[in-house]
This record gives structure tokens, sequence and C-alpha cells, in this order.
């Protein structure tokens, strides 16, 4: 049964993030990201102010992510502004978010 409600909460989703490495080569890191999912008026209104503003309001807490020192990143308000200024992070987050808008069932690599 498909139900209207104003937002949806979805944990663990499964995010790849590419990083790009000598070589051409593209080191591939899965994460996983607690979405709110908004409505669409919502989004377009939080996107347009940016990809902070945007993950501030949609990333509710993280797995998978780890400081220069190899030790988990937990998931705090400045820690996730500091993800947000990688493009890397952003552009894997927004792929993840929009899967997860649009109802594509999000695979783990293999």
């Amino acid at each position: 049964m498909f139900q209207l409600v104003k937002e949806r909460i979805v944990k663990k989703w499964p995010i790849t993030i590419a990083v790009p490495m000598d070589g051409g080569k593209v080191q591939t890191c899965d994460i996983t990201l607690d979405f709110k999912l908004v409505n669409s008026d919502e989004f377009r209104q939080m996107s347009q102010q940016g990809d902070s503003k945007l993950f501030s309001e949609v990333v509710l807490g993280w797995s998978g992510i780890h400081d220069e020192d190899g030790e988990p990143l937990p998931f705090t308000p400045d820690n996730l502004t500091a993800a947000c200024q990688n493009q890397h992070f952003t552009a894997g987050a927004l792929q993840g978010y929009m899967k997860a808008m649009s109802g594509v069932a999000s695979t783990k690599n293999s």
C-alpha cells in the first residue's frame, strides 16, 4: 500500500563515492547515509541554496566515513559541513539521494 506522507526517513542508504587516482583510475568507497526525503518543492528550494544547505537538512547520519588517520568520523554538523566541501562526497551523496527520492533501488557494487 502506498502511503502519502509528508516526509520519509530512510536509514543506511548505500552510497558509492568515486575518488580519482593516478593514471586515470578511480577508487570507489562505499558508505551509507541516513536521509530525510522531502517533497519536491522543499528539495528544489534547498538545492538552490547550495550543497551545504541541502545536506544539512536531509542527511541525518552516516557510516563508513573516516578521517585522514583512518579513524571512523562521527556524524556531527561540523563534520557534515566539512564533507560538503569535498566534491566527491557531494557528487556521490546527491546521486544517492536522487535514487532514494525516485524510488530507484540502490545496488551495492560487488
